[in-house]
């Protein structure tokens, strides 16, 4: 689920030393805190290219596709809008999120409200998938550090329920406040909203894409 730590080498401490992350490499902010790209420090080193670390890859592009097309088959889109992609969400000045896939109440999220900013109001339901972004320390846990804090900050901003896929351990865990927390494995039925539910593991096996022995 989790990549092991990795211990900080000397051209990493220098990059700290020399200079300030752009802000162009953050990917969220969370409580202030910063959460970059993955692989923002070869951007710095200049072995990698914007364009290398900014696009999805192939497996998270057809993830997104079935989750989106799995809920629009069924949602009402008189009540709720069904977004999918890097969703700009703006929580306050110290919180600026990027979702996965995201549902909103139409009530809330009105015409009026959608321009070319990030969204400012609490999707019903996120769902988000493996953990894509790094630490400016590359000792701290990513799950502590980033997944828990998105979690418990979109439940305060006022989500019902996160959804998270982890693909590497092939685990789902669903979160609701005020409740105990489901861990489900890709196999199961995962419920999304009342009468709409998806199963990915199940999915990727009819697709014949395999992510290890399940």
């Amino acid at each position: 689920m989790l990549q092991g730590h990795q211990t900080t080498d000397s051209s990493t401490d220098s990059i700290k030393r020399k200079r300030k992350v752009p802000a162009y490499l953050v990917k969220e902010i969370i409580d202030g805190v910063p959460f970059y790209y993955v692989g923002f420090r070869f951007v710095l080193r200049r072995k990698k290219m914007l364009s290398e670390i900014f696009a999805d890859g192939g497996l998270l592009c057809f993830i997104k596709t079935y989750l989106f097309q799995t809920i629009a088959q069924k949602i009402d889109f008189t009540s709720f809008r069904l977004y999918v992609g890097e969703i700009g969400n703006h929580l306050d000045h110290r919180n600026n999120l990027t979702l996965d896939l995201a549902i909103y109440d139409r009530q809330l999220l009105t015409a009026k409200k959608i321009n070319t900013r990030y969204i400012d109001v609490a999707p019903k339901v996120v769902i988000e998938v493996d953990v894509r972004v790094e630490l400016e320390d590359r000792r701290a846990d990513a799950f502590d550090e980033f997944v828990l804090r998105k979690i418990r900050k979109l439940h305060e901003f006022g989500t019902e329920k996160i959804i998270w896929l982890f693909t590497n351990s092939k685990t789902i865990i669903v979160a609701t406040p005020g409740n105990s927390w489901g861990v489900f494995d890709l196999k199961d039925d995962v419920e999304v909203m009342d009468g709409i539910s998806f199963n990915l593991g199940k999915y990727l096996e009819s697709e014949e894409i395999g992510l290890g022995d399940f």
